[in-house]
């Protein structure tokens, strides 16, 4: 079985009015761009029924 390298980076973004600034767009675009897709999106700091922050997971063949 091959295997295949992959590297990864993890990108935390505080969210504003419970929603995600469009801002990110242009950064996740350049990410894309890059090669690095993402694989996993979770709930950093969760309080009071109410996200803050959120960790973005990417990941990339390495080369």
């Amino acid at each position: 079985m091959d295997h295949e390298p992959w590297e990864y980076k993890i990108i935390n973004i505080r969210s504003e009015n419970y929603r995600l600034d469009p801002v990110y767009e242009d950064r996740l675009n350049v990410l894309g761009e890059e090669g690095w897709e993402l694989v996993a999106i979770t709930a950093i700091n969760f309080k009071t029924g109410a996200t803050d922050h959120i960790g973005m997971v990417f990941k990339r063949r390495k080369t």
